[in-house]
């Protein structure tokens, strides 16, 4: 289980926490802070992938390749699949 009482302090500027406050209303979110989590979740989905080989998050090399730290898998995307080639 993760552990709930991590924390990141964050100076923001006014137009960063306008786009904060304009965020939270368009997702409806109830705390400044769920935005953040949203944010860094969804860019999270961005650059990892999950291993096919143990579930754990693989990392993009390329744009249609990724290595997995954990088993040391080589990932390739095939038709929109990733698949171990390693």
């Amino acid at each position: 289980m993760a552990d709930q009482n991590n924390s990141i302090h964050l100076t923001l500027t006014d137009t960063e926490l306008e786009a904060i406050k304009a965020l939270q209303e368009e997702m409806g979110l109830p705390r400044p802070e769920d935005v953040m989590q949203m944010l860094v979740r969804q860019a999270a989905q961005r650059i990892l992938v999950v291993c096919p080989t143990c579930g754990h998050s693989a990392r993009k090399t390329a744009e249609d390749e990724a290595t997995c730290a954990s088993c040391l898998s080589t990932i390739h995307l095939v038709d929109g699949i990733w698949e171990v080639i390693r």
